[in-house]
Protein backbone atom coordinates (compact mmCIF):
# COMPACT_ATOMS: atom_id res chain seq x y z
CA UNK A 1 0.00 0.00 0.00
CA UNK A 2 1.58 3.70 -1.02
CA UNK A 3 0.44 6.51 1.50
CA UNK A 4 -0.33 9.41 0.34
CA UNK A 5 2.27 12.25 0.17
CA UNK A 6 1.15 15.51 3.15
CA UNK A 7 4.71 16.94 2.84
CA UNK A 8 3.15 20.61 2.45
CA UNK A 9 0.88 20.47 5.60
CA UNK A 10 4.51 19.67 7.56
CA UNK A 11 5.82 23.11 5.69
CA UNK A 12 3.14 25.05 6.32
CA UNK A 13 2.77 24.11 10.30
CA UNK A 14 6.56 24.77 10.33
CA UNK A 15 6.14 28.27 8.84
CA UNK A 16 2.64 29.19 10.89
CA UNK A 17 5.05 28.20 14.11
CA UNK A 18 7.77 30.43 13.14
CA UNK A 19 5.24 33.72 13.01
CA UNK A 20 5.20 36.26 15.42
CA UNK A 21 1.22 35.82 15.55
CA UNK A 22 -0.06 32.84 17.32
CA UNK A 23 -4.18 32.61 17.47
CA UNK A 24 -6.31 32.05 20.74
CA UNK A 25 -5.94 28.75 22.50
CA UNK A 26 -9.02 27.10 21.70
CA UNK A 27 -10.12 23.88 23.63
CA UNK A 28 -12.44 22.71 20.71
CA UNK A 29 -9.53 22.35 18.09
CA UNK A 30 -7.20 20.19 20.77
CA UNK A 31 -10.69 18.39 21.49
CA UNK A 32 -11.40 17.47 17.52
CA UNK A 33 -7.36 16.89 17.22
CA UNK A 34 -8.11 14.31 19.72
CA UNK A 35 -11.32 13.15 18.72
CA UNK A 36 -9.42 12.42 14.92
CA UNK A 37 -6.16 10.77 16.07
CA UNK A 38 -5.98 9.91 19.88
CA UNK A 39 -5.31 6.37 20.70
CA UNK A 40 -8.27 4.54 22.62
CA UNK A 41 -5.34 3.51 25.15
CA UNK A 42 -5.05 6.75 25.74
CA UNK A 43 -7.30 8.83 29.02
CA UNK A 44 -10.44 9.58 27.98
CA UNK A 45 -10.42 8.32 24.63
CA UNK A 46 -11.07 4.76 25.34
CA UNK A 47 -14.65 4.62 24.10
CA UNK A 48 -13.39 7.21 21.14
CA UNK A 49 -10.02 6.61 20.06
CA UNK A 50 -8.73 4.79 16.94
CA UNK A 51 -5.88 2.92 15.47
CA UNK A 52 -4.01 4.99 12.92
CA UNK A 53 -4.91 2.77 9.88
CA UNK A 54 -8.70 3.51 10.90
CA UNK A 55 -8.21 7.53 10.67
CA UNK A 56 -8.45 9.69 8.55
CA UNK A 57 -5.06 10.81 8.39
CA UNK A 58 -5.38 13.62 6.04
CA UNK A 59 -7.89 15.39 8.02
CA UNK A 60 -6.27 14.52 11.47
CA UNK A 61 -3.12 16.50 10.52
CA UNK A 62 -4.77 19.17 9.57
CA UNK A 63 -6.78 19.54 12.11
CA UNK A 64 -4.32 18.53 14.92
CA UNK A 65 -1.33 21.32 13.04
CA UNK A 66 -3.54 23.91 13.87
CA UNK A 67 -4.42 23.00 17.15
CA UNK A 68 -0.72 23.29 17.94
CA UNK A 69 -1.05 26.89 16.09
CA UNK A 70 -3.70 27.66 18.70
CA UNK A 71 -2.47 26.30 21.89
CA UNK A 72 1.47 25.67 21.13
CA UNK A 73 1.57 24.20 24.53
CA UNK A 74 -1.05 21.61 24.17
CA UNK A 75 0.83 18.47 24.70
CA UNK A 76 -2.31 16.20 23.48
CA UNK A 77 -2.39 18.32 19.81
CA UNK A 78 1.46 17.63 19.59
CA UNK A 79 0.92 14.18 20.88
CA UNK A 80 -1.81 13.65 17.71
CA UNK A 81 0.24 15.19 14.97
CA UNK A 82 3.03 13.02 15.67
CA UNK A 83 1.36 9.74 16.01
CA UNK A 84 0.66 10.47 12.34
CA UNK A 85 3.83 11.16 11.56
CA UNK A 86 5.08 8.27 13.27
CA UNK A 87 2.64 6.08 11.29
CA UNK A 88 3.96 7.13 8.18
CA UNK A 89 7.65 6.75 9.45
CA UNK A 90 8.50 10.45 9.13
CA UNK A 91 10.56 10.11 12.27
CA UNK A 92 12.66 13.42 11.51
CA UNK A 93 9.07 15.35 11.68
CA UNK A 94 7.64 13.57 15.06
CA UNK A 95 11.02 13.73 17.19
CA UNK A 96 10.43 17.63 18.41
CA UNK A 97 6.92 16.86 18.82
CA UNK A 98 7.64 13.64 20.66
CA UNK A 99 10.11 16.16 22.69
CA UNK A 100 7.73 18.37 23.49
CA UNK A 101 4.63 16.09 24.64
CA UNK A 102 7.10 13.24 26.55
CA UNK A 103 8.61 16.58 28.46
CA UNK A 104 4.59 16.98 29.68
CA UNK A 105 4.45 13.38 30.87
CA UNK A 106 2.25 12.47 28.08
CA UNK A 107 2.48 8.54 27.84
CA UNK A 108 2.11 8.20 24.48
CA UNK A 109 4.75 10.86 23.27
CA UNK A 110 6.38 8.89 25.80
CA UNK A 111 5.94 5.64 24.44
CA UNK A 112 6.32 6.57 20.79
CA UNK A 113 9.61 8.50 21.84
CA UNK A 114 11.35 5.27 23.39
CA UNK A 115 10.55 3.03 20.29
CA UNK A 116 12.32 5.53 18.06
CA UNK A 117 15.00 5.57 20.35
CA UNK A 118 15.59 2.11 21.33
CA UNK A 119 15.41 0.87 17.86
CA UNK A 120 17.12 4.21 16.15
CA UNK A 121 14.01 4.10 13.69
CA UNK A 122 14.67 6.62 11.17
CA UNK A 123 18.65 6.86 11.53
CA UNK A 124 18.01 8.99 15.05
CA UNK A 125 20.39 7.43 17.48
CA UNK A 126 19.83 4.73 19.45
CA UNK A 127 19.82 5.88 23.49
CA UNK A 128 18.19 2.12 25.24
CA UNK A 129 18.97 3.71 28.54
CA UNK A 130 16.71 7.02 27.78
CA UNK A 131 13.88 5.21 26.45
CA UNK A 132 13.83 2.18 29.08
CA UNK A 133 13.01 5.70 31.64
CA UNK A 134 10.27 6.75 29.14
CA UNK A 135 8.71 3.43 28.51
CA UNK A 136 8.58 2.90 32.46
CA UNK A 137 6.95 6.57 32.93
CA UNK A 138 4.41 5.72 30.16
CA UNK A 139 4.01 1.94 31.99
CA UNK A 140 3.12 3.81 35.59
CA UNK A 141 0.58 5.98 33.71
CA UNK A 142 -0.97 2.72 32.93
CA UNK A 143 -0.86 3.13 29.28
CA UNK A 144 -1.10 -0.36 27.44
CA UNK A 145 1.07 0.31 24.44
CA UNK A 146 3.61 1.61 26.75
CA UNK A 147 3.35 -1.65 29.00
CA UNK A 148 3.42 -3.93 25.24
CA UNK A 149 6.81 -1.79 24.42
CA UNK A 150 8.56 -2.69 28.11
CA UNK A 151 7.67 -5.87 27.74
CA UNK A 152 9.60 -6.71 24.05
CA UNK A 153 12.21 -4.46 25.97
CA UNK A 154 12.24 -7.09 28.65
CA UNK A 155 11.80 -10.10 26.45
CA UNK A 156 14.85 -9.07 24.33
CA UNK A 157 17.27 -8.05 26.93
CA UNK A 158 17.07 -4.85 24.97
CA UNK A 159 18.11 -1.79 27.64
CA UNK A 160 17.24 -3.98 30.61
CA UNK A 161 18.60 -7.45 31.81
CA UNK A 162 16.41 -10.03 30.08
CA UNK A 163 13.50 -11.10 32.09
CA UNK A 164 10.95 -12.80 30.21
CA UNK A 165 8.72 -13.50 33.05
CA UNK A 166 8.51 -9.84 33.65
CA UNK A 167 8.11 -9.38 30.12
CA UNK A 168 4.70 -11.91 30.63
CA UNK A 169 3.57 -9.69 33.43
CA UNK A 170 3.75 -6.44 31.56
CA UNK A 171 1.74 -7.95 28.55
CA UNK A 172 -0.92 -9.50 30.41
CA UNK A 173 -1.23 -5.96 31.90
CA UNK A 174 -1.43 -4.74 28.72
CA UNK A 175 -3.85 -7.55 27.18
CA UNK A 176 -6.10 -7.01 30.26
CA UNK A 177 -6.58 -3.43 28.36
CA UNK A 178 -7.23 -5.38 24.77
CA UNK A 179 -3.89 -4.07 23.14
CA UNK A 180 -4.12 -6.90 20.39
CA UNK A 181 -0.23 -6.75 19.88
CA UNK A 182 -0.06 -7.84 23.61
CA UNK A 183 -2.46 -10.53 23.29
CA UNK A 184 -0.77 -11.93 20.61
CA UNK A 185 2.93 -11.60 22.23
CA UNK A 186 1.52 -13.00 25.65
CA UNK A 187 -0.06 -16.13 23.38
CA UNK A 188 3.57 -16.48 22.08
CA UNK A 189 4.89 -16.85 25.29
CA UNK A 190 2.31 -19.46 26.45
CA UNK A 191 2.58 -21.42 23.20
CA UNK A 192 6.11 -21.90 24.12
CA UNK A 193 5.89 -21.83 27.77
CA UNK A 194 8.12 -18.95 27.82
CA UNK A 195 8.32 -17.05 30.87
CA UNK A 196 5.17 -19.10 31.54
CA UNK A 197 3.82 -22.12 31.74
CA UNK A 198 3.19 -23.41 28.58
CA UNK A 199 -0.55 -23.42 27.95
CA UNK A 200 -1.98 -23.76 24.24
CA UNK A 201 -5.31 -23.56 25.15
CA UNK A 202 -4.67 -20.10 26.40
CA UNK A 203 -2.56 -18.79 23.84
CA UNK A 204 -5.22 -19.45 21.59
CA UNK A 205 -7.81 -17.79 23.28
CA UNK A 206 -5.17 -14.61 23.63
CA UNK A 207 -4.85 -15.04 19.38
CA UNK A 208 -8.74 -15.45 18.89
CA UNK A 209 -9.46 -12.12 20.80
CA UNK A 210 -6.46 -9.79 18.96
CA UNK A 211 -8.06 -11.93 15.32
CA UNK A 212 -11.72 -10.57 16.10
CA UNK A 213 -10.24 -7.12 16.61
CA UNK A 214 -8.92 -7.09 13.44
CA UNK A 215 -5.25 -7.60 14.29
CA UNK A 216 -3.05 -8.88 11.39
CA UNK A 217 -0.48 -10.87 13.68
CA UNK A 218 -3.61 -12.33 15.96
CA UNK A 219 -5.36 -13.60 12.91
CA UNK A 220 -2.00 -15.74 11.67
CA UNK A 221 -1.44 -16.83 14.66
CA UNK A 222 -4.97 -18.42 15.20
CA UNK A 223 -4.03 -19.70 11.65
CA UNK A 224 -0.94 -21.43 12.94
CA UNK A 225 -3.17 -22.99 15.83
CA UNK A 226 -5.85 -24.04 13.47
CA UNK A 227 -3.05 -25.42 11.17
CA UNK A 228 -0.98 -27.69 13.74
CA UNK A 229 -4.31 -27.98 16.61
CA UNK A 230 -2.46 -26.39 19.21
CA UNK A 231 -5.13 -25.19 21.63
CA UNK A 232 -7.67 -26.08 19.22
CA UNK A 233 -8.75 -28.65 17.02
CA UNK A 234 -6.99 -28.93 13.66
CA UNK A 235 -9.10 -27.61 10.87
CA UNK A 236 -7.20 -26.39 7.83
CA UNK A 237 -10.07 -24.56 6.12
CA UNK A 238 -10.26 -22.22 9.03
CA UNK A 239 -6.56 -22.47 9.21
CA UNK A 240 -6.44 -21.15 5.41
CA UNK A 241 -9.27 -18.36 6.08
CA UNK A 242 -7.81 -16.73 8.98
CA UNK A 243 -4.19 -16.89 7.02
CA UNK A 244 -6.31 -15.07 4.25
CA UNK A 245 -7.58 -12.33 6.21
CA UNK A 246 -4.37 -12.12 7.89
CA UNK A 247 -2.44 -11.42 4.85
CA UNK A 248 -5.03 -9.19 3.48
CA UNK A 249 -4.46 -6.85 6.81
CA UNK A 250 -0.78 -6.91 5.59
CA UNK A 251 0.72 -10.08 7.32
CA UNK A 252 4.11 -11.25 5.26
CA UNK A 253 4.23 -13.77 7.21
CA UNK A 254 0.38 -15.03 6.67
CA UNK A 255 1.76 -15.24 2.81
CA UNK A 256 3.97 -17.54 3.04
CA UNK A 257 1.72 -19.81 5.42
CA UNK A 258 -1.06 -19.65 2.84
CA UNK A 259 1.81 -20.58 0.11
CA UNK A 260 3.01 -23.58 2.26
CA UNK A 261 -0.45 -24.69 2.45
CA UNK A 262 -0.48 -25.30 -1.12
CA UNK A 263 3.11 -26.33 -1.37
CA UNK A 264 2.07 -29.47 0.97
CA UNK A 265 -1.28 -30.37 -0.27
CA UNK A 266 -3.10 -28.99 3.32
CA UNK A 267 -6.49 -28.27 2.70
CA UNK A 268 -6.23 -27.27 -0.74
CA UNK A 269 -5.12 -29.10 -3.36
CA UNK A 270 -1.23 -29.18 -4.10
CA UNK A 271 -0.63 -26.49 -6.20
CA UNK A 272 3.45 -25.67 -6.80
CA UNK A 273 2.49 -22.27 -8.81
CA UNK A 274 0.25 -20.65 -6.70
CA UNK A 275 2.52 -21.35 -3.93
CA UNK A 276 5.29 -20.18 -5.12
CA UNK A 277 3.57 -16.87 -6.41
CA UNK A 278 2.63 -16.77 -2.80
CA UNK A 279 5.74 -17.41 -1.01
CA UNK A 280 8.08 -15.34 -3.35
CA UNK A 281 5.34 -12.63 -1.75
CA UNK A 282 6.53 -13.31 1.47
CA UNK A 283 10.32 -13.80 0.25
CA UNK A 284 10.61 -10.46 -1.09
CA UNK A 285 9.63 -8.93 1.95
CA UNK A 286 12.09 -10.41 3.95
CA UNK A 287 10.10 -13.03 5.46
CA UNK A 288 12.45 -15.98 7.12
CA UNK A 289 9.68 -18.71 6.52
CA UNK A 290 9.08 -17.23 2.52
CA UNK A 291 12.80 -17.15 2.18
CA UNK A 292 13.09 -20.85 3.01
CA UNK A 293 10.24 -22.30 1.25
CA UNK A 294 11.12 -20.51 -1.93
CA UNK A 295 14.80 -22.14 -1.18
CA UNK A 296 13.16 -25.30 -0.81
CA UNK A 297 11.22 -24.82 -4.21
CA UNK A 298 14.32 -24.69 -6.06
CA UNK A 299 16.28 -27.31 -4.04
CA UNK A 300 13.83 -29.96 -5.06
CA UNK A 301 12.71 -28.03 -8.74
CA UNK A 302 8.90 -27.73 -7.67
CA UNK A 303 7.20 -25.75 -10.14
CA UNK A 304 10.82 -24.35 -11.00
CA UNK A 305 14.14 -26.08 -12.37
CA UNK A 306 16.34 -27.22 -9.93
CA UNK A 307 18.88 -24.28 -9.04
CA UNK A 308 20.93 -25.22 -6.07
CA UNK A 309 22.64 -22.34 -5.76
CA UNK A 310 19.49 -20.18 -5.62
CA UNK A 311 18.61 -22.37 -2.96
CA UNK A 312 21.34 -21.96 -0.83
CA UNK A 313 21.50 -18.44 -1.61
CA UNK A 314 17.64 -18.13 -0.13
CA UNK A 315 18.06 -20.27 3.06
CA UNK A 316 21.33 -18.23 3.79
CA UNK A 317 18.93 -15.23 3.58
CA UNK A 318 16.33 -17.44 5.63
CA UNK A 319 18.71 -18.44 8.19
CA UNK A 320 20.04 -14.63 8.77
CA UNK A 321 16.34 -13.81 9.60
CA UNK A 322 16.76 -16.77 11.94
CA UNK A 323 15.35 -19.33 10.20
CA UNK A 324 16.31 -22.84 12.04
CA UNK A 325 14.93 -25.09 9.16
CA UNK A 326 17.19 -23.18 6.48
CA UNK A 327 20.14 -23.42 9.04
CA UNK A 328 19.54 -27.54 8.82
CA UNK A 329 19.30 -27.70 5.32
CA UNK A 330 22.54 -25.40 5.04
CA UNK A 331 24.08 -27.98 6.84
CA UNK A 332 22.08 -31.10 5.54
CA UNK A 333 24.10 -29.45 1.99
CA UNK A 334 27.38 -28.63 3.51
CA UNK A 335 27.10 -25.32 2.72
CA UNK A 336 27.53 -23.03 5.88
CA UNK A 337 29.92 -20.07 5.39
Amino acid sequence: MTLPLRGPLVALLAVLLGTAWVGPATADEVADCGALIASPFEAGFEATGVAPVDADLLQAEEVCAAAIIASPTSDQAKAGLSRIHFYYGEYDAALPLLEAAAGADNPLAQQLLADILIDGLGGIPVDEARAITLLEASTAAGFAPGQNSLAVSYERGQGVAQDVSRAAELYAAAAKQGLPVAEVNLGVLYAEGNGVAENDERATQLFMSAAEKGDAGGMNSLGVSYEVGEGIDVDLDLAMEWYRKAAAAGSIVARANIGNLYFRGLGVPQDYEIARKWITKAADDGNGFGLYLLGELHENGNGVAIDLDRAIDLYRQAAAEGSADAEDALARLGAHD
